[in-house]
């Protein structure tokens, strides 16, 4: 496969269905009471069919809740993705807003050399790094690429995942993509058992291609992992505006706001009283603010004020012997005119 030919198409190689479907019925799952959700994600979903299929053979299988979560950076795929997937983010896979909560990962990166380093070591580094991972502890990685890269990601899969097996596609398809698929766990292996996946990987890596075997040969189960609760973040990492809508609709912020700024709703509304308002309650409303405002040549407002009394105590023979002091509020009408402030109490 060329470089030009592959940056030409964005480094975008969607796994061919046969061998995805050579890899479903070796898929099971462990799911319980305590564990009733899996969570699937796929980083660079493309059009999100590796995922769909995924999810559909695991809910034929279980009556575990699947949700499938897909990120796709090229705005058309993302929109053909986003009718087979629960979620996907147009965003890229490096930015996004998530939870370590994931117990499958299908990845099938963008080949690439990017800066002399391989854009799928890239991925799966950053994907399982301590601030960015997204998997649960015994999370079940599916991590497809092209068969020489794997001396590339031979030290992140070594010191970061145990169990690490690796298939190639069929004698098909694998003249026209070269590529393999790593099934490891998301879990801390020993040191001796680093050493020993990483010197197989490398050796893998440049082997004669029918030493390792096809997808059509796997034999042993592949086990995903349940998690006690779903994802509730799955953000884009810049501002989304179709996000942002949805955010609000589901809000009582924006209710709020417009309650506060708009006129029609800034002011207070009253019922008529049962008899006319005499002088003496137009101006309890004014102070308290019922009512107010604009009133042509001049404002009306409210205002009320914190009152400080102080009296002095003193005995029989007059005697000043200390003071009493008391706070009470003044309510009180300020009035705004051409001629200046007046303040009525």
């Amino acid at each position: 496969m060329s470089r030009i030919a592959s940056q030409s198409k964005g480094g975008y190689y969607p796994t061919p269905l046969k061998e995805l479907q050579l890899i479903l019925p070796h898929l099971a799952v462990n799911v319980s009471e305590e564990t009733p959700f899996i969570n699937a994600y796929d980083p660079c979903c493309g059009e999100g069919e590796a995922l769909h299929y995924l999810a559909e053979h695991i809910k034929s299988k279980t009556k575990a809740e699947v949700t499938t979560y897909g990120v796709e950076l090229e705005r058309t795929r993302c929109e053909t993705a986003a009718a087979a997937l629960n979620h996907v983010v147009n965003d890229g896979y490096e930015t996004v807003r998530t939870e370590s909560k994931y117990g499958v990962m299908w990845l099938n990166p963008p080949y690439d050399d990017v800066f002399k380093e391989r854009t799928e070591l890239v991925f799966l580094r950053t994907l399982t790094s301590t601030s960015k991972n997204v998997l649960q502890q015994g999370a079940l990685l599916m991590f497809c690429v092209p068969q020489h890269v794997l001396k590339d990601c031979a030290p992140i899969l070594g010191s970061r995942f145990k169990d690490v097996k690796v298939y190639r596609f069929t004698d098909e398809n694998f003249p026209i993509y070269d590529q393999v698929v790593v099934f490891a766990y998301f879990k801390k292996p020993t040191y001796q058992e680093q050493r020993e996946t990483i010197k197989k990987l490398r050796e893998l890596s440049s082997v004669n291609p029918s030493i390792i075997p096809t997808l059509e040969q796997i034999e042993e189960t592949f086990y995903i992992s349940a998690h006690k609760e779903q994802i509730e973040l799955f953000r884009a990492g810049k501002l989304n505006m179709a996000e942002l809508a949805k955010d609000l609709e589901n809000s009582s912020v924006l209710t709020e706001f417009t309650k506060r700024v708009c006129p029609d709703n800034d002011r207070a509304i009253m019922k008529s009283p049962v008899l006319p308002l005499k002088p003496t309650h137009v101006a309890i409303a004014v102070a308290s603010g019922a009512i107010g405002g604009n009133l042509g040549n001049h404002i009306v407002s409210g205002v009320t004020k914190r009152v400080t009394n102080v009296q002095q105590l003193y005995d029989d023979e007059g005697k000043n012997y200390g003071e009493k002091v008391s706070q009470f509020y003044n309510s009180a009408v300020r009035v705004f005119t051409p001629n200046g402030i007046h303040e009525l109490n």
